[in-house]
């Protein structure tokens, strides 16, 4: 078993791996984009790639494990062992202090425990396929689509709402508004107070943060926000919207539950190591 870093002709030798992996995690990353990273490390058996880790984090002190396969031929316990040391040296010398790993399939669990990982939360998707929406309605709150300028502010309102783990960039918030998403802002007297981050994956759409800034929830504020995403969706003629939320995050299922949404019985979770 030969561990190394990557480097940019492994792109196809991933694919492969990737298609045919007997575990592996759900494509929701551009992988290629850092196959020159140093948190990004490969093992090969018998003169072909059979594991593939990334870690990577977004101006954040948590790196999250952004690509995991393995082969069949390679035992999952071997591949963490010959792997985590690289990743875990790169991270550090970043200054990072945790890697998040989320098990969509919960084949990594009973692999991530004994060597420093602990559960830190379960992550549950919930579906809407109605139209039917409760009224709401606020004439101080001004819901725009956001501009570069709003990026700022939508990442202040992230930090201020959560914790660590789950902050993101600016840079990578101005990548996704450029690919994949949209994002509209509400505004009071001026102020960014909350935003809504929606994916069209046609014919389904997927939610992929709603959140207000701490000191202006529990005013209808997130209901806004989710109705005008809601709207614009099914304008766009999507079936169904999906989303994901912490099963602990009872304010927020809550919110969910008011607008129809329901739980798939899909779940992953997150596990944390503290380096």
């Amino acid at each position: 078993m030969r561990v190394r870093k990557t480097h940019r002709r492994d792109r196809s030798e991933i694919h492969a791996l990737v298609s045919r992996a007997r575990h592996t995690s759900p494509a929701l990353w551009n992988w290629e984009a850092h196959l020159t990273d140093g948190g990004f490390v490969v093992v090969e058996e018998g003169g072909r790639i059979e594991g593939a880790l990334l870690a990577s984090s977004d101006a954040s002190p948590s790196a999250w494990v952004r690509l995991a396969a393995v082969g069949d031929t390679l035992d999952v316990g071997e591949w963490l062992d010959g792997s985590l040391p690289l990743v875990l040296t790169h991270l550090r010398a970043l200054g990072r202090n945790e890697l998040t790993w989320m098990d969509h399939e919960r084949w990594a669990g009973p692999f991530l425990r004994p060597r420093g990982f602990a559960p830190l939360t379960d992550v549950i998707t919930l579906t809407k396929t109605d139209h039917s929406m409760p009224v709401t309605r606020d004439p101080r709150i001004r819901l725009r689509p956001a501009s570069p300028a709003d990026f700022g502010a939508i990442c202040a309102i992230d930090r201020s709402a959560f914790t660590p783990t789950w902050w993101r960039s600016e840079a990578s918030v101005k990548r996704r508004a450029k690919t994949t998403s949209r994002f509209t802002v509400a505004e009071c007297r001026g102020r960014v107070v909350g935003y809504a981050e929606r994916e069209l994956h046609f014919p389904t759409a997927h939610l992929n943060r709603l959140a207000v800034h701490p000191r202006d929830q529990r005013q209808g504020i997130g209901a806004l926000l989710l109705k005008r995403a809601l709207v614009l969706l099914w304008e766009k003629g999507v079936d169904a919207v999906s989303l994901n939320t912490q099963q602990s995050n009872h304010q927020s299922r809550r919110l969910y539950d008011r607008f129809g949404f329901r739980p798939t019985g899909d779940s992953a979770t997150v596990w944390v190591m503290r380096l």
